[in-house]
């Protein structure tokens, strides 16, 4: 059955996750605490002297402990670690961002394909059958849990299609399109509809494998309630393929299509808190922080360790986000608002700072900047990636800032793995495409990158902080500024218009 958390089951788990959560913290404080790392010496850094190796040890051991599950989105272990979190911002005197609830609870919708047992189609003509084999010939998309059609071919669509079954001719390069357009291509009546696919196999494979597992989504179910296959030109019967293909009659032709997935409901949550700006005329503009606070649960075991911790990915960032408010919550506040938010779902897609994106608890046109740390725990001692650099006025302001701090012992480089595009792979990214500049700071992988072994006595938690230090002075920079950073025009062009390079 679905399992959707309404709010007294919310509270319920929630009052579990508090208990396992305080025994945790109690029982395992030595275990945490472990050996302190040496603090670094010689920085001037006035008020981001709480920012400390020691306590980005304690906040990661916390965050990547077995007990937490892996953290996966969703699961009690992510909200084990929420409600740390969210803890930890309520000691702090940071203010919840929806009333008294730290917490914003986003729907998640899960499709899963049914048995291939029960995908079929048939194609008719006069007195002649066609039955194509669901594990080569078609790919069945999951639209929900019983879809059929049974109707003549159309190639018109609208109201001209109704009660018949919409054939559409694509290709690889305009699959992802109509794929986008086929509910409204469906509307005016339509049973179902059969894509017909002229790519290379290569491609059709990489098409049955996206299909054929299951998939996350924000938001509640949207059912099709329409089945729709994706067929290989070569897997149709010869006269109809050619039909298609040169845009002649179907007259004569019909379809028979049943598909089954399986849909199941739950919800998460991102953790949000904030600080009010000092400045009534720019109180009500803010710099939001984000890291994520997911990771990719339990698998395979590995060498006997089947618990994904994530320790670099991603609570290295995240217990810099927890720091970075202690450190603004202990001076004077700066002009601007503050935001502090650890997301969910990053692994699934970036679906937590999506739903924000699309329901921000704070105007995105007042946000001034998104400022992002994911994976700042591991490789070079004096290097960290910022991601972005080039695309607003917040690269040269950082730049700007590590040379004014030199003791930091960091030097502040561009991407260097294009061809990786971490920059669409991380929380960032849903802001930037929402007019946001933004900087994303990552120190790249590592061969524990989503293995078990990415561990908490893995991280060099000295240069974490110095990081974090950075990201504290670059924060208060733009906080405290006369003016709001500013794109570089073709980034923005790019990025948030959409335009092409």
């Amino acid at each position: 059955m679905p399992n959707v958390i309404h709010t007294a089951a919310r509270g319920r788990l929630l009052a579990a996750t508090l208990a396992a959560l305080t025994s945790l913290l109690s029982l395992g404080a030595d275990e945490l605490r472990a050996q302190a790392p040496p603090e670094f010496g010689g920085v001037d850094v006035g008020r981001t002297a709480t920012i400390t190796a020691a306590d980005m040890q304690r906040r990661v051991g916390v965050l990547a402990h077995d007990s937490m599950g892996g953290r996966d989105t969703p699961s009690t272990g992510l909200t084990m670690a929420a409600t740390y979190i969210a803890r930890e911002f309520e000691s702090m005197g940071l203010k919840p961002a929806i009333g008294t609830d730290y917490f914003q609870w986003y729907p998640l919708t899960a499709i899963e394909p049914g048995a291939v047992s029960r995908q079929s189609l048939t194609l008719s003509q006069a007195e002649e059958e066609h039955r194509l084999d669901p594990s080569r010939d078609f790919v069945a998309l999951p639209v929900g849990p019983n879809a059929k059609a049974s109707g003549s071919l159309s190639r018109a669509s609208g109201s001209d299609a109704e009660g018949k079954v919409l054939v559409i001719l694509a290709t690889s390069q305009t699959l992802g399109d109509q794929l986008g357009r086929l509910r409204e291509e469906l509307a005016g009546g339509a049973m179902g509809a059969l894509i017909a696919l002229d790519a290379p196999e290569r491609y059709v494979q990489g098409v049955r494998m996206f299909f054929g597992r299951s998939r996350l989504s924000v938001g509640e179910p949207d059912v099709l309630d329409m089945p729709v296959a994706i067929v290989p030109l070569g897997s149709l019967p010869g006269p109809l393929a050619r039909a298609i293909e040169h845009g002649e009659a179907l007259d004569g032709w019909s379809a028979d299509l049943r598909s089954s997935a399986m849909v199941q409901v739950d919800s998460a949550m991102n953790v949000v808190a904030w600080l009010e700006g000092s400045d009534p005329d720019l109180r009500n503009e803010y710099v939001v922080f984000t890291a994520h606070m997911d990771h990719v649960g339990v698998g395979g075991p590995v060498n006997g360790d089947s618990i994904f911790n994530g320790a670099d990915d991603d609570a290295s960032g995240t217990a810099g986000i927890i720091e970075l408010a202690q450190a603004f919550a202990t001076g004077a506040r700066p002009r601007r608002s503050l935001v502090f938010m650890t997301v969910s779902g990053e692994e699934k897609g970036l679906l937590g700072s999506e739903w924000y994106s699309e329901h921000p608890l704070f105007p995105l046109e007042k946000t001034v900047a998104n400022i992002n740390m994911d994976m700042i725990g591991r490789n070079w001692t004096d290097t960290i990636v910022a991601i972005g650099k080039e695309e607003s006025s917040l690269g040269p302001a950082v730049e700007r800032i590590a040379a004014d701090n030199p003791g930091l012992g960091l030097a502040v480089i561009d991407d260097i793995w294009p061809e990786e595009r971490f920059y669409f792979r991380s929380d960032h990214y849903n802001f930037a495409r929402n007019g946001v500049p933004i900087l994303f700071f990552f120190s790249g992988v590592h061969p524990d990158y989503h293995r078990p072994s990415d561990e908490a006595d893995k991280l060099d938690y000295e240069k974490a902080a110095r990081i974090v230090q950075l990201v504290y002075l670059l924060g208060l920079d733009v906080a405290n500024a006369d003016g709001t950073p500013a794109w570089n025009p073709e980034a923005y062009r790019r990025v948030v218009e959409g335009a092409d390079d």
